[in-house]
């Protein structure tokens, strides 16, 4: 048997929950710990894993040998964290590994960068691809030729139809419908159950049936 790679994983909420079980139903990696901003959280255990530190250890566990990562922060409808804590990862020479839930559907034809997590009952159809960073969430479904940027959150049980692009950083709500050929935004935030019919500009938050935009983002 091979060696099983160590990894580490920075922040400790409930995504990394998430990923913490599904990297358990494989057998190729050693989970050494957890990283997360609050000094006071250290020691703690996510189930059974503990809090080893701050970021601030990571160069030194990379030097120790650990070269595996996996970005365990969700976030809802801002990237920022997750985005700067990939980087900083890649920086330091962390191999960040990718979280595939055995019960999902994945053609064969699918793309994918680093560090994508694909939750339980996900399903992604023939052409899809997806960045790097990506969060397909429990339920959700895109259909072909689907292109999604890098950092992008799609969240539970949202439905993307055939040839939908989304930018860089955006986020697509729990439960959201956007319809075939649809541009979205970099940026954009998709409210909860909201049905897009048209493109999206980026860097706004659009919500209802159909999707109107509420506000302008930073």
């Amino acid at each position: 048997m091979s060696e099983r790679m160590r990894i580490v994983g920075l922040g400790a909420g409930g995504h990394a929950k998430v990923i913490l079980d599904i990297l358990s139903l494989r057998d190729e990696f050693q989970i050494v710990g957890l990283t997360n901003a609050d000094p006071a959280t250290v020691g703690q255990r996510v189930l059974g894993v503990p809090i080893l530190g701050t970021d601030d250890i990571l160069p030194r566990l990379r030097a120790e040998g650990v070269s595996g990562a996996f970005i365990g922060v969700g976030s809802v409808g801002d990237c920022r964290l997750r985005r700067k804590l990939f980087e900083l990862a890649r920086t330091l020479g962390f191999q960040i590994v990718n979280a595939i839930h055995p019960n999902v559907t994945v053609a064969r034809s699918v793309r994918m960068g680093q560090g994508v997590t694909i939750a339980a009952q996900a399903a992604l159809n023939p052409d899809v691809v997806l960045g790097d960073n990506v969060i397909v969430n429990t339920g959700a479904q895109l259909d072909h030729d689907c292109q999604v940027g890098d950092h992008v959150h799609i969240a539970p049980g949202a439905h993307i139809s055939g040839g939908v692009h989304i930018g860089a950083c955006a986020h697509i709500g729990v439960g959201a419908t956007i319809i075939q050929g649809i541009h979205i935004g970099a940026g954009a935030l998709v409210g909860a159950g909201t049905v897009a019919l048209r493109d999206v500009p980026s860097n706004v938050t659009v919500f209802g049936v159909p999707a109107r935009i509420i506000e302008k983002r930073e």
